[in-house]
C-alpha cells in the first residue's frame, strides 16, 4: 500500500555465490588479456612476469655494440646464434642504416635483460660457476640473466660505452682472443679496458 515501507530480509550465504563467481571470472579474463597483450607487443617479456615480480622501467631497441674494433678497424656488434653467443663485423651499409638485434630492458632496481630479437631469448651467463660462458636461452629472470651497468662509461665517437657484469657470477661481458674475437666473460676491470666496453647503437625507445 502507498507509503508502507518494505522489509528486505538478509542474503542467505548461497546467494553470494553467483556474484563470487562472476567476480573471478571478470580477473582471470583481464589477467589472459594482459598477457596477450604484453606478448604481442613487446617479445619475451611475458614470459620474464610470469616468472618473476620484477617491473621492467623501460625498454628499447639496440645493437650491442663493442668499444674495440677488430684490427682493421671493422666494428663489432654481439649476436646470438647456433654455436652461442659471438662478436660479428658491421659493414658500412649497416652502420648507417642500423641493424639493432637487441632489446635492452632496463629493470626496476638497475638491472638490465637483454632480449635477442630474432628468437626471444635472454643473454646469460651459462655453464660452471669458474668458467662461465654467454649464451642466449629461455627467458626466466634469473640472476644468470641480470646485467649491471657499471661505472660512469668511456665517451668515443659521441657513443658512451660501459661495462655490463652478470649478477649471478660478477664477471663482464668481454671480446677474447685476437683477429675475430669471441664473445667471453672476465672479470670486471676498474680501469674500463675496450675489451670489456659496450654501447647501445641505433635505440629506439
Amino acid at each position: 500500500m502507498p507509503g508502507q515501507r518494505r522489509t528486505v530480509g538478509p542474503r542467505t550465504r548461497g546467494s553470494w555465490l553467483p556474484v563470487f563467481a562472476g567476480l573471478a571470472a571478470i580477473v582471470i579474463l583481464a589477467g589472459v588479456a594482459s598477457v596477450v597483450y604484453v606478448a604481442e607487443f613487446h617479445p619475451g617479456r611475458s614470459a620474464a612476469s610470469s616468472a618473476s615480480s620484477s617491473r621492467v622501467a623501460s625498454f628499447q631497441t639496440v645493437g650491442l655494440v663493442a668499444e674495440q674494433p677488430l684490427p682493421d678497424g671493422s666494428m663489432v656488434q654481439l649476436l646470438g646464434s647456433g654455436r652461442g653467443v659471438t662478436f660479428s663485423p658491421v659493414g658500412a651499409s649497416q652502420q648507417q642504416e642500423g641493424d639493432p638485434e637487441w632489446t635492452a630492458d632496463l629493470m626496476v632496481g638497475g638491472t638490465y635483460i637483454f632480449i635477442y630479437l630474432p628468437t626471444s631469448q635472454c643473454l646469460a651467463s651459462a655453464g660452471p660457476g669458474a668458467r662461465p660462458v654467454l649464451a642466449v636461452m629461455h627467458c626466466d629472470l634469473g640472476a644468470q640473466q641480470r646485467w649491471r651497468r657499471l661505472g660512469s662509461g668511456v665517451a668515443t665517437g659521441g657513443h658512451y660505452f660501459y661495462e655490463f657484469a652478470n649478477d649471478a657470477t660478477g664477471k663482464c661481458i668481454t671480446e677474447a682472443g685476437a683477429g675475430q674475437p669471441a664473445a667471453g666473460l672476465a672479470a670486471c676491470d676498474q680501469s674500463q679496458p675496450a675489451s670489456e666496453l659496450l654501447s647501445f647503437w641505433w635505440s629506439s625507445s
